[in-house]
């Protein structure tokens, strides 16, 4: 049953139907399961609050070994991606599996890695995270969690560092 589910999830029309970037591609199915527990490869939600889904991937570099977070939004002038987060890992460890996971933050306060004490808070990052809509939570390879939410001043994405999977 979890091979199925698995099978499913990577092969949904949904994710086929999209033009990734030449660059990268969705992880195979041991990619997925290399490293427990199974990662979830794609999120949705409106992240920009423009009223259109948007979709948040991880996915494998075809130049290099490594995986990134990669967005595909919708903007004014149609749907584009952007890389939000990347990682190089190197040749030793071209067969590696996925290592990041992504979730959704659904809207709420969180506490900030500065809150934490990891370092002092500043005017642009404070103490607590007041999510106004859905955003992507973002669980590193190194444990370290952030979470990347649609600034809708600036019109792009922003990351806040939460602190790291042992503080939550």
């Amino acid at each position: 049953m979890r091979m199925m589910g698995l099978i499913l999830m990577l092969f949904s029309l949904d994710a086929l139907a999209l033009p990734f970037p030449a660059d990268w591609r969705l992880p195979t199915a041991r990619e997925m399961t290399a490293e427990p527990p199974l990662k979830q490869v794609r999120i949705e939600g409106d992240f920009n609050q423009d009223g259109q889904l948007d979709y948040a991937f991880l996915l494998k570099s075809v130049n290099y070994p490594g995986e990134g977070l990669v967005v595909y939004m919708s903007t004014v002038r149609g749907y584009e991606w952007r890389v939000l987060d990347r990682v190089e890992w190197g040749e030793a460890y071209a067969g590696a599996g996925l290592k990041m996971r992504i979730k959704l933050a659904m809207p709420g306060h969180y506490t900030t890695a500065c809150a934490l004490g990891y370092w002092a808070c500043g005017p642009q990052e404070p103490g607590v995270l007041e999510l106004k809509w859905v955003a992507i939570y973002q669980d590193r390879f190194d444990g370290a969690i952030a979470i990347w939410f649609w600034d809708q001043g600036i019109h792009q994405f922003k990351k806040i560092w939460l602190g790291t999977s042992g503080d939550h």
